[in-house]
């Protein structure tokens, strides 16, 4: 179970930027790279994003790692800046008695069109997470960056239900994490949410032994700060739902690729001070196909 706790509570130390809600929660590989290019006439939308993380060699319960994302859209309704989300993190675990471990974790970073041109501008997530038994685990996560709640410390739990390499029931506050076989095995349904506003649902097909494809639906909105703003709090929201066929390869047990290829819609940017705020200077846009390229490795 020391492997689960360190799975869970490393879901956001450099999980996908995406989830900035709970960054420093969910862990990603030891290396991730995605590419992502949107486009259709009137609008063109670039994305790259890139993770990794390293273990100290004299401390092995400690961990380092950064993450980057780009995002680039060109609207001919208005000029849009480009956004960067760049993040250092670092984690370590504690072990106490009777297998209990104690974890802190955190992120420092920029998420603006100008990298770390202001302090105003600098992102962080706290996180601290106690793995009382085999089922249980307490965090408390602080964060500048939310799409709620914002500068709140917030108190979380994780009961995890079920754990195994193809059957997993996760849940508990901030996330659920589904995995679970189905007809007789042939598919199996990957549920991934963070409350209130990331969604991930996948059906993959397991009938392949040499790639599985699969189709998927995803929201999650992004977080930046424009240097622009006249007040503090105000940040921009964008926000998008997608739906995706794709296919993954898994080359040998450390190498896994991840093409996709959908079509992104309800796509819409807005200044605001939280996401449920978005009542005004919503600017819409249109609907577009787009490409991404994943590439994981744990080395």
């Amino acid at each position: 179970m020391i492997k689960i706790f360190s799975g869970i509570v490393f879901l956001l130390l450099i999980s996908s930027v995406k989830a900035q809600d709970f960054q420093g929660l969910i862990g990603e590989p030891l290396f991730s790279t995605t590419i992502e290019t949107q486009f259709l006439n009137s609008e063109k939308i670039k994305e790259a994003s890139f993770s990794a993380a390293h273990y100290f060699d004299r401390f092995k319960n400690s961990r380092i790692g950064v993450s980057a994302r780009s995002f680039e859209l060109d609207n001919n309704l208005k000029a849009v800046p480009n956004y960067y989300n760049v993040q250092l993190g670092l984690n370590y675990k504690h072990y106490l008695d009777n297998e209990r471990t104690l974890g802190f974790f955190g992120t420092y970073g920029s998420a603006s069109d100008r990298r770390f041109k202001d302090t105003r501008d600098s992102t962080i997530s706290l996180n601290s997470a106690y793995r009382y038994n085999d089922r249980w685990i307490w965090i408390v996560n602080y964060s500048n960056n939310r799409t709620f709640l914002n500068n709140i410390p917030l108190p979380g739990f994780v009961y995890v239900h079920e754990q195994s390499r193809s059957r997993t029931f996760i849940i508990g506050f901030p996330f659920v994490l589904f995995i679970r076989p189905v007809w007789e095995e042939k598919f199996t349904i990957r549920y991934l949410g963070f409350i209130p506003y990331n969604h991930n649902l996948r059906l993959s097909y397991n009938g392949f032994t040499f790639l599985k494809p699969y189709i998927s639906i995803e929201q999650a909105p992004q977080v930046y700060f424009d240097t622009a703003r006249t007040k503090d709090n105000e940040r921009i929201f964008w926000f998008e739902r997608k739906v995706a066929f794709g296919v993954e390869k898994s080359f040998g047990p450390v190498l896994k690729l991840d093409l996709q290829v959908g079509r992104s819609f309800d796509r819409e940017y807005f200044a605001a001070e939280s996401f449920g705020d978005k009542h005004h200077n919503i600017v819409k846009v249109d609907a577009g196909t787009y490409a991404s390229f994943n590439l994981k490795t744990s080395f």
